[in-house]
């Protein structure tokens, strides 16, 4: 059964992965504009740090989940690996 602590991390990686797609969407729309119409330096180089630091926390978000993935992956494999060696006849 997953734990509380799987079933927060779970939770709040969704929230983030919904919030990271409404800011994609934001910096889309902010950087069609500025194409539009011409892209100061100053409000090109923050649209770019923007987009870094969203891009930055989803990775970083899924980096966590990776990890908790493979701690649970990584224990159904030692499971795994102590049946087949029983049943080989290693202790």
């Amino acid at each position: 059964m997953a734990s509380d602590a799987t079933r927060k991390l779970l939770k709040a990686f969704g929230i983030a992965v919904t919030d990271f797609e409404d800011q994609v969407e934001t910096l889309v729309t902010r950087a069609d504009a500025l194409k539009t119409h011409g892209a100061p330096p100053e409000e090109a180089v923050a649209l770019l740090e923007e987009a870094v630091r969203a891009v930055t926390v989803m990775t970083e978000r899924w980096a966590e989940v990776q990890g908790l993935l493979q701690q649970v992956q990584q224990k159904a494999l030692e499971a795994a690996q102590g049946v087949l060696e029983a049943t080989r006849g290693k202790p």
